[in-house]
């Protein structure tokens, strides 16, 4: 297709260096968003940064992330993948290494007239864009990496890669940032950007087809629909932050509302359009863009419900290494299995199985106590983790295949469909959990306040013995009052976050379950009918082949 790499049979050796190509360099794009996750607090803490000055760094990378991807395809169309990737990794590079000035020397710089807050906005909105065109890299290097009939397995390979992203950043991190000092994670950052330039002017992907393919209203429509997305981003995560009733926040979402919706409308009347709109609101379009915004928002449980509650019962990440350890595992066996059993005949039962895994991690999970230490979610995490790369491949093949069914101009839409279903459905589940938990932790908290009875004796034992406590560090009996009440209060705090909690993870493997069974009920219809939902489309496919 135009604007993707020639796929000649490479010599076995050269295969295999264009795998490993294809694995560093996925691995580095899912790098950007996980470093991020991972050192977001030490990051606001190094800048003194307010939360909601740290939240524009997300809202940075996730904006620019979810828009780009509309470009991509085109970029690459028009200007080839040999200038494409030089581009991506000039600007990763310019990123990285911006990320590495602001914190080894302009934070120790007195009276600097630029503000490292703000470049450091800039660099995450860099790492954004070049994490999309990195992926997309990536995945090309990994299929020319395959031998011609396992060309599939290189899809599934380049998009699985992704998910190791948060994982692995949280296993490196504090080996990297010692005490804090995020320098030398910056510095990594700047080296695996050139070993990737390095790379792939050394091997470089094979010379593919181009042609112009840009029109001035591709512009024009993109302005408004990546206002819309930005404007979206802010919502989602300030949202979470600041809380959802803010009164400004109001006008993104009035932005992102009228910019998306112009921008369809546009791409709707349009002779030449960039995405296929008629296409992607049909029903087996919006199926799949809901099953993937879904399936990230239960994916949700482990990188915000079960990660957000160990943070609250005081582990840091240097006490979690075992932890996101056995996460890389479950998504390594993920991977291979996948990679190996994936049939293009039957795309569903993996992605039900995968969500039924999500379902049993998450009744796992009910139940947690105060006292719940990382080793008791290793085997529901594992379960998790291992679902959230085992239904990525068979799900990009089938929106691939779908695409590549109705034409090679139909891509576009499904990369746009993906990419926005994976990170807004991401963003929309850590809010949704971030708001589920405050309001749950609250009515715990109330309910546990207003069942207190001073009278109690246990709970008078607790009082004495925390002011006793005290009594060593201060000799005013009123502040030693004040502050044993205090101590108490925090106790129940901490135990209405973990009921909280523990309802985000009922309500999580309730709805796991419910579509565990939605999806199973239509595969054993379509079963039953003896109807293959891809038929269509794998028969145009296999006439493109013959004809070729």
């Amino acid at each position: 297709m135009v604007g993707s790499p020639a796929n000649p049979d490479h010599p076995a050796r050269r295969k295999v260096f264009y795998l490993l190509i294809g694995i560093f360099v996925g691995l580095t794009a899912s790098f950007q968003n996980g470093l991020l996750v991972a050192n977001l607090t030490q990051i606001q803490g190094q800048l003194g940064l307010t939360p909601a000055e740290g939240g524009w760094i997300s809202v940075s990378y996730n904006m620019t992330n979810a828009c780009i991807t509309v470009l991509l395809y085109k970029i690459r169309q028009q200007f080839g993948m040999s200038l494409f990737s030089k581009i991506t990794l000039s600007f990763l590079l310019a990123a990285t290494s911006l990320q590495w000035l602001i914190s080894s020397h302009l934070l120790d710089t007195p009276n600097i007239s630029i503000e490292p807050y703000y470049l450091e906005i800039v660099a995450r909105g860099l790492s954004g864009m070049v994490a999309s065109g990195m992926t997309v890299l990536g995945l090309f290097y990994c299929l020319q990496g395959m031998p011609t009939v396992k060309r599939t397995s290189g899809l599934i390979l380049g998009f699985g890669l992704v998910q190791f992203g948060i994982p692995l950043s949280r296993v490196i991190s504090p080996y990297l940032a010692i005490d804090g000092q995020l320098e030398n994670l910056f510095l990594f950052q700047f080296g695996l950007a050139l070993i990737c330039f390095g790379l792939i002017n050394i091997l470089e992907l094979p010379p593919g087809n181009t042609e112009k393919v840009f029109e001035k209203l591709d512009f024009i429509s993109f302005g408004f629909f990546a206002s819309g997305l930005a404007a979206l981003a802010v919502v989602l995560v300030q949202g979470r932050i600041l809380w959802w009733t803010t009164p400004w926040l109001v006008y993104p979402l009035m932005i992102a509302i009228v910019g998306i919706s112009i921008a369809l409308w546009i791409e709707t009347h349009r002779k030449n359009p960039m995405l296929q709109v008629r296409w992607m609101r049909s029903r087996n379009i919006i199926a799949f863009m809901v099953t993937g915004a879904v399936m990230r928002i239960l994916l949700s449980e482990q990188n915000v419900g079960a990660a957000g509650l160990l943070a609250n019962l005081g582990y840091g990440n240097d006490q979690l290494v075992t932890f996101y350890a056995v996460i890389i595992a479950a998504s390594a066996l993920a991977l291979i299995i996948s990679i190996f059993s994936t049939n293009a005949m039957d795309l569903r039962r993996p992605v039900i199985f995968a969500v039924a895994l999500i379902a049993l991690g998450s009744w796992m999970d009910v139940g947690v106590s105060i006292n719940s230490a990382p080793y008791t979610f290793y085997l529901s995490q594992f379960l998790i983790a291992f679902a959230a790369v085992y239904f990525m491949g068979p799900l990009v093949f089938e929106g691939f295949l779908r695409a590549i069914g109705s034409g090679p101009a139909y891509i576009i839409s499904f990369s746009v469909i993906f990419g926005i279903s994976q990170t807004v459905g991401g963003l929309a589940g850590a809010a949704a959990i971030q708001a589920f938990t405050t309001i749950r932790t609250q009515m715990h908290y109330a309910d546990m306040v207003s069942s207190l009875n001073l009278g109690d004796p246990a709970f008078s034992a607790q009082v004495v013995g925390t002011r006793n406590m005290l009594s060593n560090q201060t000799t005013d009996a009123a502040q030693a009052n004040i502050g044993a009440m205090s101590q108490v209060l925090q106790g129940i705090q901490r135990q209405a976050t973990v009921a909280a909690y523990s309802d985000l993870f009922f309500l999580m493997a309730c709805l796991a379950t419910a579509v565990t069974i939605i999806l199973l009920l239509n595969y054993l219809y379509n079963r039953y009918h003896k109807r293959n939902p891809l038929a269509k489309e794998l028969a145009v496919i296999a006439k493109m082949r013959e004809t070729k």
